[in-house]
């Protein structure tokens, strides 16, 4: 039956509406038994008919469109159950398939269908991974090399804008794969070979399609970018050069650099851009239809424009007369154009390298020593502020003026003349009427000594640093301690160009330490509080740490108590803003800025007590109810866990006055303790705050010793665990895991403090807190846990507290 269909499938004349009718409605159901028989295993084969049928659905293929024969055999392998031997010959067969001269086309007409224009990422993904896949036999190096010139096409304009997508999506894909160089041998050497077998420009077109249709990653763009940057800023230099080049080449040039440039990583970035400096990226033409050839490296005439310039033309100080490349103004321009201040920053530090180390060499070349130099002029003049600033890393430029100064000095003692008198010279008196004016006070003022050049560019960054970083000093920095001494000869003894430079900057720095290691002064008590209070403002807007901690000074003497009348808070009304401000700067990474806090916190509680402790205790146990705690960041934890260190300073603070406070403190603290929700951090930060009661006043506890210690009991015996868990607090500090074992220390030592604090009232001839039946309960409880818990540290504490209990026992017996 087979045959027979395939006869009429296959007629030597036109075809028939019936063999049409076949071929368009039911070619994927008469390849199905096609492939079943012709391609049986030779084990199962007894005569010759499947090798004629093999035959016959071959010719029927390679006489099909490949959009045809792909939608049929895919739907060929969707059929389910497939026979292994049908669905490995339908796979083989769709790959030869793909590998025909329209193959690839044909695939996004068989998964795109009529909607070609219609974006689906499912079936982008799908032509894909069919494209990705090399076939069985066939090395993945010659699938690639035959498939990608063919999916390149895709990516003109006359194709669809999904099959466009589709493309992009799979090159991006290979490209990711080991064949990539197989990829890219298609897309870069028509912009570095010198007679390339393809035009430039098409591969420009190619390559920017490709980017704009997938997503910018940094791994795409570093392979299909960066091996030809050089020669791409080099193309845009020279279309920039000619007028009558084409904009939209020149636009599509800078997208591609400017994608490039915001996308790469630094350290390629900088290295790739540091070729260009050194002169890679070949030479171009463009003819008069706009053909674009690289040409080989020439030796073109120096412009004589410097020695013979025009009359009436007006001398442009930006312009390359020199023909350096990379020219110095473009160059920058296109630094700036990228606004990457890390680039620019690294670039900028190495150019005043290899400048100065160029002045040393005695065999450099002078046009690279100049062109150094300009670029590094340039990049002060255009890249002083703005979002590519090279001021953004400091610490590069520090350390560079600090060597450009070292080097100096050491240059100065070792040119120092043996004669001790530095001011003879070795000339002839006959013609000492020639030399100078009899008007010069200081001989030798205005030699301009050779490495001037440099030490005047570096105290220039140096100011320029120092302005743009308001809160850089010695303290952030101490290498400005060390150029502040290098200053000091050169105010003193250095040309008048440095000198006055010298003495600037050792100002600035001066000024700059002082207000940031100024003594702290305690009010006046002429300032009212309003002032005080300003100023404080004031001083915690400063970007300088010490300044920011006096302003924080200045609001805890505003707050603390006084013996002068004068000087307490007469405004109620700031001191809300006053705790926030301190709540505030208790979040503060930096120690010096908490412990301020800290002892801020505590100073309002000595003066304003139960509205401000309130207030704090509201911070810390707030918004536990309901969904919120379960979902808390590790962010808001640490907040509340660095409020609750200042609320343990207070309860220190409070002494024997704790009482009159403890109502306050133990219901929301223990309400803390007892939510299940609340990261299991917080609930031993709320029972560490409840022993810190127990060890500054245990008689403020009295009311609650009992509720406290069958509490205690309840949730030892709770979470108490056999088994160790798997995670710990260092790995997950938010986990709410309640069998944590820093969970049930920390009720043990609660629990302990009240025991041996009952044991000390009842030697002190006070009332026991605990009755008999809550002393039973927590004597099997704690014998229980100090033989059975899984955390070693636990059953020790457990067997401390029976010891404990032991001792409370016979002060009992001893009290009755």
């Amino acid at each position: 039956m087979v045959s027979r269909l395939m006869s009429i499938v296959l007629p030597t004349a036109s075809p028939t509406f019936v063999t049409t009718t076949l071929l368009n409605r039911h070619l994927d159901q008469l390849l199905r038994p096609c492939i079943a028989i012709g391609w049986l295993p030779k084990s199962l084969v007894s005569d010759s008919a499947p090798g004629s049928i093999r035959s016959m659905t071959m010719r029927l293929l390679e006489s099909l469109p490949p959009s045809q024969t792909i939608t049929a055999l895919g739907a060929v392998l969707s059929v389910k159950p497939c026979p292994p031997h049908v669905h490995k010959s339908c796979a083989s067969l769709l790959s030869k398939q793909l590998l025909r001269p329209d193959g690839v086309r044909g695939l996004c007409a068989a998964v795109f269908g009529e909607d070609a224009d219609e974006i689906q990422l499912e079936k982008i993904e799908h032509v894909a991974r069919v494209l990705t896949t090399s076939p069985a036999g066939m090395s993945a190096e010659l699938y690639f090399s035959t498939i990608t010139p063919r999916v390149l096409e895709l990516l003109s304009d006359r194709a669809p804008i999904s099959y466009r997508r589709a493309a992009a999506f799979s090159i991006s894909r290979m490209l990711a794969m080991p064949a990539s160089s197989a990829v890219l041998s298609f897309l870069h050497p028509p912009l570095l070979a010198v007679s390339p077998a393809s035009p430039p420009r098409a591969a420009l077109a190619t390559i920017m399609t490709l980017v704009t249709n997938t997503d910018p990653s940094p791994a795409l763009i570093s392979s299909l970018l960066s091996p030809i940057v050089s020669s791409l800023y080099s193309l845009l230099y020279y279309l920039d050069q000619v007028k009558t080049s084409d904009p939209s080449l020149k636009e599509l040039l800078r997208g591609l650099l400017g994608t490039w440039g915001r996308v790469i990583g630094a350290t390629e970035a900088y290295a790739i851009l540091w070729s260009v400096i050194d002169g890679q990226g070949g030479e171009w033409s463009v003819d008069l239809e706009g053909q674009i050839t690289r040409l080989e490296k020439s030796e073109k005439p120096t412009s004589l424009s410097l020695l013979t310039p025009a009359d009436d033309d007006e001398v442009d100080l930006d312009s390359n007369i020199l023909d350096l490349y990379p020219d110095p103004v473009h160059f920058v321009r296109f630094l700036k154009s990228i606004q990457r201040t890390d680039i620019s920053s690294d670039l900028f530090v190495r150019l005043l390298e290899s400048y100065r180390d160029s002045k040393i060499e005695t065999n450099s070349d002078p046009t690279r020593t100049l062109l150094y130099l300009q670029l590094v002029v340039q990049m002060q003049t255009q890249l002083s502020d703005g979002p590519s600033t090279i001021l953004g890393k400091p610490a590069h430029i520090l350390s560079f003026v600090k060597h450009a100064l070292e080097s100096r000095g050491s240059e100065s003692e070792t040119k120092k003349p043996s004669d001790p008198n530095p001011f003879k010279l070795d000339i002839d008196k006959s013609d000492e009427s020639d030399e100078g004016d009899s008007d010069d006070d200081t001989p030798g003022a205005d030699i301009i000594a050779p490495d001037d050049e440099m030490i005047e560019t570096s105290i220039n960054l140096l100011l320029a640093v120092l302005e743009a970083n308001e809160d850089l000093s010695a303290r952030i920095a101490p290498v400005l301690n060390e150029i502040f001494s290098l200053l000091e000869p050169l105010s003193i003894s250095g040309s008048t160009s440095v000198q006055p430079l010298a003495r600037e900057a050792r100002m600035v720095m001066t000024a700059r330490l002082a207000s940031s290691s100024a003594p702290k002064r305690s009010a006046r008590e002429e300032d009212n509080t309003q002032e005080i209070y300003q100023k404080a403002l004031k001083l915690l807007q400063d970007p300088i740490l010490p300044v920011r901690a006096h302003g924080l000074l200045l609001l805890r003497q505003l707050v603390s108590p006084s013996k002068s009348e004068r000087a307490k808070m007469s405004d109620p009304a700031l001191i809300p803003a006053i705790l926030s401000i301190f709540l505030q700067s208790v979040q503060d990474d930096d120690s010096y800025m908490f412990i301020n806090g800290v002892q801020g916190l505590a100073a309002m509680v000595d003066t304003y007590g139960k509205d401000v402790l309130r207030g704090l205790v509201k911070e810390y146990s707030q918004g536990l109810d309901g969904l919120g705690a379960g979902t808390m960041t590790q962010h808001d934890m640490d907040i509340r866990i660095r409020i609750g260190e200042a609320l343990a300073s207070v309860i220190k603070r409070c002494g024997s006055t704790l009482p009159a406070f403890i109502d306050i403190l133990v219901p929301p603290l223990f309400h803390v303790v007892r939510s299940s929700q609340v990261p299991t951090t917080l609930r031993t930060s709320a029972l560490s705050l409840l022993a810190e009661c127990e060890n500054t006043c245990s008689v403020a506890l009295i009311p609650y010793a009992t509720d406290l210690s069958e509490a205690m009991i309840d949730l030892l015996q709770i979470e108490s665990s056999s088994t160790t868990p798997v995670e710990s607090e260092d790995s997950n500090p938010t986990s709410g895991n309640s069998k944590l074992p820093s969970f049930r220390r920390a009720a043990l030592h609660f629990l302990g403090l009240l025991i041996r604090e009952t044991t000390r009232q009842i030697y002190d001839s006070s009332q026991p807190e605990l009755s008999g039946r809550v002393f039973k309960r927590i004597r099997t409880t704690l014998s229980y846990i100090s033989s059975t818990d899984g955390d070693m540290v636990v059953r020790i504490m457990a067997r401390e507290g029976v010891e404990a209990l032991s001792e409370l026992e016979e002060a009992m017996m001893g009290y009755t």
